[in-house]
C-alpha cells in the first residue's frame, strides 16, 4: 500500500526503527534521573552546610555544653509500672511500646532494672500499683 508517495516499510525495518527509538528515550530518561538526583544531592549538601554555619555562628560554648548535657539526659529511662490486667510488674523504656520484660513481684523487677540501669547508665522511674511516682532515680 502506497501512502501519499511514501514507500511501505518492511518489518523488519519497523523493529529495528522501534527498537533504536526505545534506546534514545531509555537514555533521556537516564540522563533526566541522573540530573535530578544530582539535584537533589547538591540542594541537601547545601542545606546541611547552611545548618552548620548558623548553628556554629550563634551559639556561644556555654549553650554547646548545655545541648550536649540535653543530648545525654534525652537517652532514655527506664520504667517500673503495675499491669493490672496481667497483674505483674512491667519494665518499660520511654518511648518504647513493647514491654522489655515483666515479673510477678515488685522486688524482681527492681532487681532487674538496676542491672539494666548499671549497663547503660540511664535513670530509672518507679510507679506505684496506681500509677503515681514513687522514685526517680
Amino acid at each position: 500500500m502506497w501512502l501519499f508517495g511514501k514507500k511501505k516499510k518492511s518489518k523488519n525495518e519497523e523493529k529495528i526503527e522501534k527498537a533504536q527509538t526505545q534506546e534514545v528515550e531509555e537514555k533521556e530518561n537516564d540522563s533526566s534521573v541522573k540530573e535530578e538526583e544530582k539535584t537533589v544531592k547538591e540542594t541537601k549538601q547545601k542545606k546541611t552546610a547552611a545548618k552548620t554555619v548558623k548553628t556554629k555562628e550563634n551559639k556561644t560554648p556555654k549553650e554547646d555544653k548545655e545541648e550536649k548535657v540535653e543530648q545525654k539526659e534525652k537517652k532514655g529511662v527506664y520504667r517500673v509500672i503495675y499491669n493490672k490486667e496481667d497483674k505483674t510488674w512491667q519494665i518499660k523504656k520511654d518511648g518504647a511500646k513493647r514491654v522489655i520484660t515483666s515479673y510477678p513481684t515488685k522486688e524482681e523487677a527492681l532487681k532487674r532494672v538496676k542491672e539494666l540501669c548499671e549497663s547503660q547508665n540511664l535513670k530509672v522511674i518507679v510507679h506505684k500499683k496506681d500509677g503515681k511516682f514513687q522514685k526517680k532515680k
